[in-house]
């Protein structure tokens, strides 16, 4: 019987090949759910990371090994703003990913901002994912970026998303950012049977640092725990590897 519950800590070079690593993951597990069920479910994060990545999905190899025509896309968060907006999370996916592989459009779940209230949105986002997943079928996959002050998706410090166990999906005005959002909920998140947190750069360091200790246990992604897999994919930038230089 496997394991529940477990966290796989990886360290990559650089954001190029930690992104290479994530894409052949995507690969195995989204053959393996397609072949066990015939849907691949995953919701996509923002940032830059996750960019690098979408970029080489979209072209081969990875993107002739990927059953596109089975999956499901959605997004774990995204700023109330036009999906037209450059701080769309869907416009980033959309741009350097979705456009480019023969995925289907209603099976791309992107987040209504327009012509409703960030209230309306939550709602109608949450009954859009329940068409495709289900507590007995899960998210197979959440991808997730961590902020420097310990946030993933929009979930912030001390945020209700922390212990909302009602909702999948709740708006969040977010006030670090200015900014109305819509994230999922860490009680679901956590629901997902793989959760990837893709994290580059010298400036993740400290927070990654604080996330694997004792002091970062209250942190919003030291709190994530998927039902099967938690990988944290890190380039040596973000995992502190110094190569022996010191100063």
């Amino acid at each position: 019987m496997a394991l529940k519950g477990i966290t796989i800590k990886t360290i990559w070079p650089d954001g190029l090949a930690l992104s290479h690593a994530v894409a052949n993951l995507i690969v195995t597990e989204s053959n393996k759910a397609v072949a066990q069920k015939d849907f691949f479910s995953i919701a996509l994060s923002g940032g830059s990371t996750p960019k690098l990545l979408f970029q080489l999905l979209a072209q081969a190899p990875y993107k002739n090994n990927i059953p596109w025509k089975k999956i499901i896309i959605a997004f774990g968060d995204e700023r109330f703003v036009a999906p037209t907006s450059e701080e769309s999370n869907f416009k980033m996916a959309n741009d350097s990913l979705l456009k480019y592989v023969p995925v289907s459009k209603k099976n791309v779940l992107a987040v209504q901002t327009l012509k409703v209230t960030p209230e309306q949105s939550a709602v109608l986002y949450e009954l859009a994912l329940k068409k495709h997943v289900s507590n007995k079928h899960p998210f197979d996959m959440i991808l997730l970026g961590i902020g420097e002050e310990g946030h993933t998706a929009s979930i912030f410090p001390k945020s209700e998303l922390i212990t909302d166990k009602k909702n999948w999906v709740k708006n969040i005005w977010v006030q670090e950012k200015q900014m109305d959002r819509i994230s999922f909920t860490l009680p679901f998140i956590n629901q997902a049977k793989n959760i990837m947190f893709l994290i580059s750069g010298e400036n993740k360091a400290a927070i990654i640092k604080k996330i694997f200790s004792t002091s970062g246990a209250a942190l919003p992604a030291a709190m994530v725990k998927a039902t099967e897999n938690t990988f944290w994919f890190l380039d040596e930038a973000a995992a502190g590897v110094s190569h022996g230089l010191h100063g």
